[in-house]
């Protein structure tokens, strides 16, 4: 008696499960296309522009926390409700400002009227609980900190109290101008970084990732500990076209954490090396992530500039990585990768996959550097690459449907990866605009300049260094940057650091906090690969990145590092940082050719650390160190292979 009800409530429950699925592709593929269309044929006017970017990207966050496939297909769960009213409610704030956009692009001032009152509101409600939702309570906390700072801060006495604002002027300064939730940053996520994020999706929909193994596979798997290399240069080329580094451990880190294991790595160590290696995608050129585009606006300079200025820390980035890895790989005598699980150059220059990738970084890294937007850029990159990977395979049906359906995927993954991220930056803005409004950001960076002028630059950079990365605890590094370089940059700066040095400290600072305990986001999605607890892989990952947190200090005090200076004074920096990494990995991980004593070791490590002041006899003599040291040890591991030879 009981079975067509069942039947009937599982039918609903499917018939529900599809219409939601359908509804959400629609969007997802509407928030697509409105990018690629604004990145190839010209960007909107910018309110409209940046309200149908929070309207399509809210609108697929608040339908991913309704997902009902979790609800057994039921629509009416309380938590499904909420979610669509705010669907509506997100629809409805976005299609006024829309239609009001000549009023208020125009309009001197703006008095906000009772509906905008209560739009506005909604508004800001809802995209502080979406970026609850989406990256954690901690940044939309500081921005309803910031709100509550806004409304009372008259009430303080002293420096810390501000002018009164009531809530009808903060209203209109978030919701009804370009200062508040359109701002600067949002503006950068409508225009600029969303393109990128889909250009770094529909690459790896078309088979990138699987090239990027291959090569890393031959370029390092051979030598010792190649499990370990092969992930730091997998990660390398990884960071290339996806700047986030949980997302980079996730996908690198499924494939390498493995391996590593198998051939004898720790599994702390394994998923150090992978959480240590993919937070340096967020520096690591062309597309570095979305704080870099964020640093270019905030310095009026071309995106290519400020790619260019992260080439040596990128690969110097590295080089610290793989030297940790290869004295930890030779004292515990891990063995190299498998020749059968190499793949050879045949395999990787297969002209079906080998053609569509290389023309799409050429066309990408052309476009860059020929005077052309970052966003058409990515636009040509990207037709290049679906219009190749579309047209060179196989024409049987089943192929071509393949093809198209991996490009959907594609389309949806990239979606899926921007919403998270649309909710964050618009929080962030909030944050920022408050700063601004209420006069904060100037009094911290006045503190911080007050320590550095009774203390030095030094003290100065440390404690600018202290702020990124207790900002960057639990919020993505782009949210992070945004706030340390709202308050700390401007210190260094009136010490005569050059604006572009200073906002790569500050971001550098706030890459680190990924893995800085007690909040590492990158420590803690190599935990749930390796399945071990997290605290003995952030240990290891603060051994591996300890040269790391040194290397932002050669941009204060040597910022020829950042391509600024002579192309002698450039190449010695290169020189000089690269024989840095070396003598600090060899001095902490206590390994070269055979074991180092630790008289030795604190040489190595006082003498790397020194090398960061730009003194010439510092160079020499960490250089002839190096030299020294090689010649030595080298000498005694062949005359010790001999002598076991022998035996």
């Amino acid at each position: 008696m009981m079975a067509a009800p069942t039947t009937g409530r599982r039918e609903a429950g499917a018939r529900a499960t599809l219409v939601y699925e359908s509804v959400t592709t629609v969007v997802a593929i509407l928030f697509v296309l409105f990018h690629l269309y604004t990145a190839g044929f010209g960007q909107l006017a910018p309110l409209v522009q940046r309200s149908i970017h929070v309207a399509l990207g809210l609108t697929l966050a608040y339908l991913k926390f309704a997902d009902i496939r979790q609800q057994g297909g039921r629509w009416a769960s309380i938590g499904n409700i909420l979610s669509f009213a705010a669907v509506i409610i997100v629809v409805a704030s976005c299609a006024y400002v829309i239609a009001e956009d000549e009023r208020l692009s125009t309009a001197i001032s703006t008095v906000a009227r009772p509906i905008e009152f209560v739009l506005g509101g909604a508004l800001l409600a809802l995209v502080l609980e979406g970026a609850r939702r989406s990256s954690g309570p901690i940044l939309p906390a500081l921005a309803l900190l910031m709100i509550i700072y806004t409304l009372f801060g008259d009430s303080l006495s002293g420096d810390w109290g501000h002018p009164p604002i009531s809530p009808s002027y903060l209203i209109e300064h978030l919701y009804l101008s370009t200062e508040g939730i359109w701002g600067t940053v949002t503006g950068l996520s409508a225009s600029l970084i969303t393109i990128f994020i889909l250009f770094g999706c529909f690459l790896l929909a078309t088979n990138a990732a699987e090239t990027f193994m291959k090569v890393s596979m031959i370029a390092a798997g051979r030598s010792p500990g190649g499990a370990a290399k092969v992930c730091n240069v997998g990660s390398a080329f990884f960071g290339m076209i996806n700047g986030a580094a949980v997302a980079n451990v996730a996908t690198v880190g499924n494939f390498t954490i493995p391996a590593m294991i198998r051939l004898g790595y720790r599994p702390a160590f394994a998923g150090a090396v992978e959480a240590t290696a993919s937070s340096g995608g967020q520096i690591t050129p062309p597309v570095m992530g979305a704080g870099a585009f964020i640093m270019a606006e905030l310095l009026n300079l071309p995106y290519a500039t400020v790619a260019l200025a992260a080439v040596i820390p990128s690969f110097l980035f590295y080089v610290c990585i793989w030297a940790s890895i290869d004295v930890e790989a030779r004292r515990e005598a891990m063995r190299a990768m498998d020749t059968a699980d190499i793949p050879t150059w045949r395999e990787v220059l297969n002209w079906r996959e080998a053609v569509p990738l290389l023309a799409t970084v050429l066309v990408l890294v052309v476009s860059l550097f020929s005077g052309r937007s970052a966003a058409l850029a990515a636009f040509n990159a990207i037709a290049v690459n679906v219009t190749l990977f579309l047209f060179m395979g196989s024409w049987k049906p089943a192929a071509w449907g393949a093809r198209c359906k991996a490009i959907l995927e594609g389309a949806k993954s990239g979606a899926a990866n921007t919403i998270s991220l649309v909710s964050l930056l618009v929080c962030a803005q909030i944050i920022l605009s408050l700063i601004g409004l209420t006069g904060i950001g100037i009094k911290v960076s006045e503190t911080i300049i007050y320590v550095g002028a009774s203390s030095g630059l030094l003290p100065l950079a440390l404690l600018t260094m202290a702020v990124a990365l207790v900002l960057g605890m639990g919020m993505p590094t782009t949210a992070s940057y945004l706030l340390a370089a709202a308050v700390c940059v401007q210190g260094l700066v009136s010490f005569g650091v050059p604006p572009l040095v200073a906002h790569f400290f500050v971001f550098y600072g706030a890459l680190l906090s990924a893995l800085t305990p007690p909040v590492c986001t990158a420590v803690y999605a190599a935990s749930a690969i390796t399945r071990t607890h997290w605290w003995p892989i952030a240990v290891e990952s603060l051994k591996l990145a300890v040269m790391k947190f040194a290397l932002p200090f050669f941009f204060i005090f040597r910022p020829e590092i950042l391509l600024i200076g002579s192309a002698m004074a450039i190449a010695r920096v290169a020189v000089v940082g690269f024989v840095a990494s070396w003598l600090f990995a060899i001095g902490t991980g206590g390994y070269y050719r055979r074991s180092v004593g630790w008289p030795l070791r604190i040489l190595c490590i006082f003498t790397s650390l020194g090398m960061i002041s730009g003194a010439w006899y510092m160079d020499a003599f960490g250089l002839g160190l190096m030299s020294l040291f090689v010649i030595w040890h080298r000498k005694g591991a062949n005359q010790a292979k001999a002598e076991s030879a022998v035996a």
